[in-house]
């Protein structure tokens, strides 16, 4: 799977958001009708993003936080390793929770193998890191925009080029039973997406396209990245 460091915020008509967005037109954006991009901001009606990541001889590890208003959402990513003992390990938690100044206090769902555990965790966002209590993250540069779907519009064209070692991410509020159909297209074949649903399962790796029946109701991350050097791309993603 991809890693992520880079993304945009998409939601379709299916679902609306805050009128209170602060939105612009960007021409990189571009499909048959509309779309608006809402630029990361202070408001308390914007997504924030944040990206962190950790690498060093016991762990490698990425992580993302959303937070709109005081809701959080995240996701960890991380493989442990002990090259000593030849034993390696990877897991994933699912983060829910509220924020409280700079405390995440947070319900993380953690799959490890085939275990599955629920804690209940506060952790620490400060400027340049993230304070799990266990671990500090290192902040990565990350972009939050959102895209919205013209009224009776469920689909569009997103151009954006994408930066070697970066990764774009764009999250799509959806239904449990819509069906998502994507496709990417670069200028030189060199770039690819993932999906991941809101409750953690992968549901494609480095493709091209794909049509999915959607298993959950909330936010699914697409989450684009280059198979080699920078890529300029195309996707259009459609909900229906």
């Amino acid at each position: 799977m991809i890693k992520l460091f880079n993304f945009v915020v998409l939601t379709g008509t299916i679902l609306s958001l805050s009128p209170n967005l602060n939105s612009l037109t960007l021409d990189s954006v571009i499909s048959n009708s509309s779309v608006q991009l809402a630029q990361n901001s202070n408001s308390a009606s914007s997504i924030q993003g944040y990206c962190f990541s950790v690498a060093d001889d016991n762990m490698d590890s990425t992580a993302r936080i959303y937070i709109d208003g005081n809701k959080v959402t995240g996701r960890v990513e991380a493989t442990i390793h002990n090259k000593k003992e030849s034993y390696y390990t990877s897991y994933t938690q699912i983060l829910e929770g509220t924020k409280n100044g700079n405390k995440l206090n947070l319900n993380i769902t953690t799959k490890i193998e085939l275990d599955t555990q629920k804690t209940k965790e506060t952790w620490t966002l400060n400027s340049d890191s993230l304070n799990t209590g266990r671990t500090v993250y290192k902040k990565q540069p990350c972009l939050v925009s959102q895209v919205r779907f013209a009224p009776g519009k469920n689909s569009a064209t997103v151009s954006q080029s994408v930066v070697r070692g970066t990764r774009n991410i764009y999250l799509l509020k959806a239904n449990q039973g819509q069906r998502m159909d994507l496709k990417i297209t670069a200028l030189e074949n060199n770039a690819v997406f993932d999906v991941i649903a809101p409750n953690g399962q992968v549901l494609k790796t480095e493709a091209t396209q794909s049509s999915l029946k959607l298993p959950a109701t909330g936010n699914y991350e697409i989450i684009v990245g280059g198979t080699r050097g920078n890529a300029s791309y195309q996707l259009t993603v459609k909900i229906q």
